[in-house]
């Protein structure tokens, strides 16, 4: 379980030059083109060029290392705006340009690729988007960057910026936005990027190592922070983060040992991811102390206050499993009440385990019939592309950045044919958009009549084929898809009470160590199954883990999928998945459990849905 879970963390895992157009104007009131003049002018008219650059930043201490593109042909006279760039978590920077960074290279754009701190030649370790680190050496970027020849400027003086990457390099831009005292970038493209590190990490406080073991392969050595962690050597850690190639903080490392140790991720590593997030700056919290034995702990240098308003582009993937809908839901919630343009849309990739049987193609076909006497145990189903419907969301972030840097009056509008609605992404090609996602919705009673397993007892059960899981009422069913078929789309919610199967066991488990038991934990799914097939298909492989007994009310993950006539949908119930692997519950004491409640499933109504085809 030591060596999984250190690798939790690897998870972790746009057309023309010049200013003499007029266009839509960022948020923040200044405009992106035809502002102050640039602080250094373009000496001379000359072809473009690349190349690295060390910077020492001044608040950490750490070298930043970066490659600078500049414009395919920079001509006195005329300006320019800056797009930067940032790799996923285990990446490094650019140092060719091609496809979409050479496209804006052509079209009039400095392109800055970064490599963050801990990764590719950056000194420092991985904190994961820490704003006493990460941030600072972010912000030294920025201030470098302010004398770039030609540099475009905005009316209030400020350097015209934005930004675009995924998942790693999606966090980069909404930390460089909030941490940044003078809140230069105001246009962001960020692809499958988390909102709250605690809830992607720590579901519902359920650790996600599905993605631990995917990753065993990501060359840590436990050994060196488990002996220092318990004070039998410490200096074998220092060579450790001193290695080259990515170095995780011991920030990272003590986190994930405690929390495959003890099944519960630390307070301290809790309260530091909780620092890390969008979510820190938005809910305007402080998180609580960060007590390490080992690592050292932030020094909040960074107020939790929100930013002012910018323009983002959110697009986020159904079939995500690390960070998925509700990551990029939050960040668009939280960025649209700050009241700048703000766009959600979404696609059919993401972070993706590694695939299934099922995802061999013809085999789910194949198999079946088989799944009426065994479930195969899977992962999750293979992603598809990083459109929604029929936009493609390179051309989309295109556009954005058209507009919104070179002052291309329309070209959102001219790509985006959902407007400002949201794009919601139910297979390939197909998609619709609502003016708001749904929580919640058409609501079912959950059968009580037979116990649900849990712990070791639920790793049988989950083999267990349709036959005996709805004997078991592990799978049941709630619906059969009307005439005309219907759409399911948004957030969906469980009302659930989770109890023990008498009043003694309850009385046991109220003075039992929680190491012994009494800590059940449920994984929860929508079921979609296609009419005249056998196979129950979770859909988009979303997955809710809920803990412990009593009450809870919480937000399922979001999915979206269009159903066809006579197609069912099912609650499935799970004391094992796949997904997590090794944070199932260590129960000895309660192998079952009852349990009551409902289930609301965002089924849009014909009047829910603005354009239905995009």
């Amino acid at each position: 379980m030591l060596r999984p879970a250190l690798c939790l963390a690897a998870a972790m895992t746009v057309c023309a030059c010049g200013s003499s157009t007029s266009g839509t104007a960022p948020s923040g009131g200044s405009s992106s083109g035809s502002g102050k003049p640039p602080l250094v002018a373009v000496a001379e008219s000359r072809a473009g060029t690349h190349y690295r650059q060390e910077i020492t930043s001044p608040v950490t201490g750490d070298s930043v290392v970066f490659e600078v593109f500049e414009p395919t042909q920079l001509e006195v006279g005329k300006t320019y705006p800056l797009v930067l760039q940032s790799h996923g978590y285990g990446g490094t920077r650019m140092t060719e340009a091609s496809g979409f960074a050479q496209r804006l290279l052509d079209e009039g754009y400095y392109v800055i690729s970064i490599d963050e701190r801990g990764f590719g030649e950056s000194g420092g370790t991985v904190r994961v988007m820490d704003p006493d680190y990460e941030g600072q050496n972010l912000i030294a970027v920025l201030d470098w960057a302010e004398n770039l020849e030609g540099l475009r400027r905005r009316d209030n003086n400020e350097m015209v910026v934005g930004s675009y990457g995924g998942s790693y390099g999606g966090m980069y831009q909404m930390l460089l936005y909030m941490a940044d005292p003078k809140h230069r970038l105001r246009v962001l493209a960020p692809d499958i990027t988390p909102h709250d590190l605690t809830y992607s990490l720590d579901s519902h406080n359920v650790i996600k190592s599905g993605y631990a073991v995917a990753l065993s392969a990501g060359g840590e050595s436990p050994t060196v922070v488990l002996d220092a962690l318990t004070g039998l050597d410490p200096t074998p850690l220092q060579g450790y983060l001193q290695r080259p190639g990515p170095r995780q903080d011991a920030l990272v490392l003590e986190t994930l040992i405690q929390g495959a140790l003890t099944n519960q991720f630390p307070d301290a590593g809790f309260n530091a991811f909780k620092y890390h997030s969008v979510a820190y700056f938005c809910d305007g919290q402080q998180p609580g102390p960060q007590n390490f034995l080992v690592a050292t702990p932030d020094t909040f240098l960074v107020a939790p206050v929100p930013p002012p308003a910018a323009d983002v582009l959110v697009t986020q993937g159904f079939r995500d499993t690390l960070f998925n809908f509700n990551d990029g839901l939050g960040n668009y919630e939280c960025l649209k009440a700050l009241g700048g343009d703000v766009r959600l849309l979404t696609h059919q990739t993401g972070h993706i385990l590694p695939v299934s049987l099922t995802s061999i193609p013809g085999a789910e076909d194949a198999l079946d019939p088989f799944f009426a006497a065994v479930t195969v145990p899977n992962f999750q189903d293979a992603g598809g592309s990083r459109s929604c419907g029929s936009l493609d969301l390179d051309e989309v972030t295109h556009a954005w950045f058209q507009e919104k840097l070179q002052n291309q009056a329309g070209a959102v509008d001219a790509v985006l044919k959902s407007g400002s609605r949201v794009c919601l992404s139910l297979g390939e090609g197909d998609a619709v958009a609502v003016n708001q996602v749904k929580r919640g919705g058409t609501a079912f009673e959950i059968d009580a009549s037979t116990p649900q397993l849990s712990g070791a007892l639920s790793i049988i059960g989950s083999v267990l084929g349709n036959a005996f899981r709805e004997q078991l009422l592990a799978n049941q069913t709630l619906m059969t898809v009307p005439a005309g078929g219907a759409v399911i789309a948004g957030v969906p919610t469980l009302a659930i009470d989770m109890q023990g199967l008498s009043g003694a066991e309850m009385a046991t488990c109220a003075t039992a160590p929680l190491s012994l038991g009494c800590d059940p934990i449920l994984y929860f799914a929508i079921g979609h199954r296609k009419a005249g097939t056998e196979r129950w298909d979770v859909i988009d492989d979303q997955i809710t883990p809920v803990r412990g007994f009593g009450v809870h009310t919480l937000e399922m993950n979001g999915i979206a999928e269009r159903l066809a006539e006579g197609d069912e949908l099912a609650l499935l119930i799970y004391g094992f998945h796949a997904q997590y692997p090794v944070t199932w519950s260590r129960d000895l004491l309660v192998p079952a459990l009852n349990l009551t409640g409902t289930v609301a499933l965002p089924l849009l109504a014909p009047g829910e849905i603005a354009q239905n085809g995009v």
